[in-house]
């Protein structure tokens, strides 16, 4: 979709600058011509390389997302051993050591819990 957005606008440019090409000696028509040239192959190459930067991404969004999934039954189980250590009165940092998790993860489950409770 981007690239024919520029092909567009790229053929309205050289639309435009036609009229004052007209008048202009051959060299400098040439010149043009091969700046033309390199744009357009320098546009070619910014494209193949948003191309690669997609599917690469897009990779990793899926690699992400099946492996989110893979964990879900695993994820209650922490959710609870977690709320189990805080109530054993470890710290958020304690916790967060013993199950590989940040302290701002801890944190946000222990006060989904008590958001739970207050409902």
């Amino acid at each position: 979709m981007r690239a024919k957005i520029y092909i567009g606008m790229a053929i309205l440019f050289l639309l435009v600058r036609f009229k004052k090409i007209r008048g202009l000696p051959l060299e400098e028509i040439t010149s043009r011509l091969a700046m033309v040239e390199k744009l357009s192959r320098d546009l070619a190459r910014y494209l193949e390389e948003e191309r690669q930067l997609y599917a690469r991404l897009k990779g990793a969004l899926e690699a992400g997302v099946e492996a989110w999934e893979h964990t879900g039954k695993d994820r209650r189980g922490i959710r609870e051993e977690v709320l189990r250590a805080y109530r054993q009165g470890l710290s958020t940092e304690e916790i967060a050591r013993k199950f590989s998790l940040s302290e701002g993860e801890v944190e946000l489950l222990l006060s989904l819990e008590r958001f739970k409770g207050q409902a």
